[in-house]
């Protein structure tokens, strides 16, 4: 009789911890049906072996009827957690099923926690302590008790039934489900000839029905968990290989684009770049053409020679320079870049500025130094030298009543290296600043412009990683560069 008790004990405390675990699974994941119905029923299994162990503990009467009680409530909840999570384990959809065994299990509950003695029969003069042959004829069920009975073993059975059902449709988790409720049945078949008193025996159900339900179901489902983890890293994997090649792929493309807009946009810049051009070597060659007459005069002037040279050679030398210009820009690599200092910079082309303001154009700076960047100081002076002789312009012919003034500005500004060229000109129309930096564009008149200075600077800053920004109204235009700060430049 002890190992009977502590058996049964045992299968209580098992059939607990398994229903706390998945109902614990199944608070996390609401969509885990089959945990849900497996914690009911393990709930059930711990009542039922609970209330087991009780009756072969009792000592009178009243106490084996709270047994007998415990065990009344354990059933019906058992019966319908075990046959609703055999339906959802197996994809079952049969809604009358459902509701008939939820009506059941609720009447049965309903039953047993109104009146108990319905279903037990007790005879007069009954008395404990008693053996365990008497146990089993001295108290028996009504006819009520017998009728619900009925009924519970009709559910009792159904999970055995669609085992049967989904082995035969060849379900992968039918076969180790089929084997757990054989044994099911069998004990709970066995616990039922017993309490009827048929013939002596231990109930089973609480250690060799209930224990064992509870490891099988519960090592299906970690099992599928288990699974179902190692796809899940598998699959996260393999969608990181794929976020990775896509990654790598986009980024080709990025390069092959921006490789095809630069290039396009060198392209475009070519038409205007060749009026350019083409000034200096009208230049050139008109001097040419002097130089030729002067020489078939016996008597020209050796220094007014030597005047046109130079300035043949200052012509082809300008040439040279633009055609250097736009090979840089068309680079992949940036090996000949090199550190300098946005400061000196804009330093170097103030004379350039100030002789083309004049004295009718006031010229404001602010340059702070060293503002090292890495790039072509070159290209970034006549990036530069562009932005000073808009603002120039824009304050020369813009009709402004105001004194005009241009200011020139560099400083450091959170990590970048910034050069800013305001003026308080009359500012760019709202319809044309989408505009202003597409090559051959100009709101100059007929010859005042090529169109390509906006155009040439954005290309520049966005060659040497930097942004342009235009913020213009009625009190002016600014511009700003802004290029990320690098090493100090040497010397």
């Amino acid at each position: 009789m002890d190992t009977e008790v502590l058996l049964a004990k045992a299968a209580a405390v098992v059939s607990l911890y398994a229903a706390l675990f998945h109902a614990w699974v199944f608070g996390l994941h609401r969509h885990a049906r089959d945990h849900g119905w497996l914690a009911v029923a393990a709930l059930g299994a711990c009542l039922v072996s609970y209330g087991t162990a009780l009756g072969y503990q009792a000592t009178s009467l009243q106490r084996f009827l709270v047994g007998q009680q415990v065990q009344s409530i354990g059933v019906p909840i058992v019966t319908l957690g075990t046959l609703l999570f055999t339906m959802v384990r197996f994809d079952l959809r049969a809604p009358r099923l459902e509701r008939a065994a939820l009506a059941a299990a609720t009447a049965m509950l309903i039953l047993t926690l109104a009146s108990p003695e319905l279903l037990i029969h007790i005879e007069p003069g009954l008395a404990f302590p008693q053996t365990e042959s008497v146990r089993g004829t001295g108290i028996q069920l009504s006819l009520l008790g017998g009728l619900t009975l009925g009924i519970a073993l009709a559910f009792f059975v159904t999970p055995l039934v669609l085992c049967v059902h989904a082995w035969r449709r060849g379900h992968p988790a039918a076969p180790s489900m089929l084997a757990c409720f054989g044994a099911w049945t069998a004990a709970g078949l066995s616990d039922t000839a017993v309490g009827l008193g048929i013939y002596q025996h231990p109930f089973l159900m609480p250690t060799g029905g209930y224990m064992a339900t509870a490891f099988t179901l519960s090592s299906l489902l970690l099992r599928d968990l288990a699974r179902a983890r190692n796809e899940s890293e598998q699959r996260s994997g393999m969608l990181q290989d794929q976020a990775r090649d896509r990654a790598d792929a986009l980024r080709a493309i990025d390069l092959r684009l921006a490789r095809g807009e630069q290039l396009a946009a060198i392209g475009t810049l070519a038409a205007g770049v060749a009026h350019e051009i083409n000034n200096p070597l009208a230049y050139v060659s008109t001097n040419l053409n002097q130089l030729r007459a002067l020489t078939n005069d016996d008597e020209h002037d050796p220094d007014e020679v030597k005047e046109i040279l130079a300035e043949c050679r200052e012509g082809l030398a300008r040439v040279g320079t633009i055609v250097t210009d736009l090979l840089r820009m068309g680079r992949h690599g940036e090996s000949d870049r090199e550190p300098c200092d946005l400061g000196d910079v804009v330093r170097a082309l103030l004379p350039l500025v100030l002789r083309e303001a004049g004295d009718a154009i006031e010229v404001v700076t602010d340059v702070q130094s060293p503002l090292p960047v890495v790039g072509h100081p070159r290209l970034l002076r006549q990036a530069a030298l562009n932005l000073a002789l808009n603002a120039v312009h824009a304050v020369r012919d813009g009709g402004t009543r105001r004194v005009p003034r241009i200011g020139l500005s560099a400083y450091a500004d959170h990590g970048n290296a910034a050069l800013s060229v305001r003026d308080n000109g009359p500012g760019i129309p709202p319809e044309l600043r989408a505009r202003i930096f597409e090559p051959s564009f100009t709101t100059k008149p007929e010859g005042g412009g090529s169109g390509i200075g906006l155009a040439l600077t954005r290309l520049v800053v966005t060659r040497h990683g930097g942004t342009i920004e235009v913020e213009s109204d009625a009190d002016g235009t600014a511009v700003t560069i802004r290029l990320p700060l690098g090493p100090r430049a040497a010397g």
